[in-house]
């Protein structure tokens, strides 16, 4: 290691163990402040904590669509249409759901005759 590094560190550790008392003393203080504020009748308030901005994840919204948006019924009937003989199972892959919800989704749709089924859980056609 250079010797310019080496006298830099050494200098820097120096520092840092001068400081190090320093900034103990600081936490104690903070903490001593935060237990003596409420005690000594103040009407300050301490400043509200407010929550992170969540980070999106680039995953789909939850809950009923927004106006105009394509319900999980209209995906799955636009997905029939494209697909003829599409399983469940692959539909909800395709869909980025889970196959139980599909169920509940694809009966309804069968029961008002939007979409036929061949009894193996494969969709023939949509109507």
């Amino acid at each position: 290691m250079p010797k310019v590094i080496t006298k830099a560190l050494k200098d820097l550790r120096a520092r840092q163990k001068e400081l190090t008392p320093l900034a103990e003393e600081f936490r104690e203080i903070e903490a001593a402040i935060a237990a003596l504020e409420p005690a000594n009748g103040s009407t300050a308030r301490r400043p509200r904590r407010t929550r992170p901005a969540k980070a999106t994840t680039g995953r789909a919204r939850r809950g009923r669509p927004r106006k105009g948006e394509p319900t999980r019924a209209d995906q799955l009937l636009e997905l029939v249409r494209e697909q003829p003989g599409i399983s469940i199972t692959e539909a909800a892959q395709r869909m980025s759901v889970q196959p139980s919800y599909l169920y509940r989704v694809s009966a309804k749709l069968a029961e008002e005759g939007k979409i036929a089924s061949d009894g193996q859980r494969r969709f023939v056609h949509a109507t």
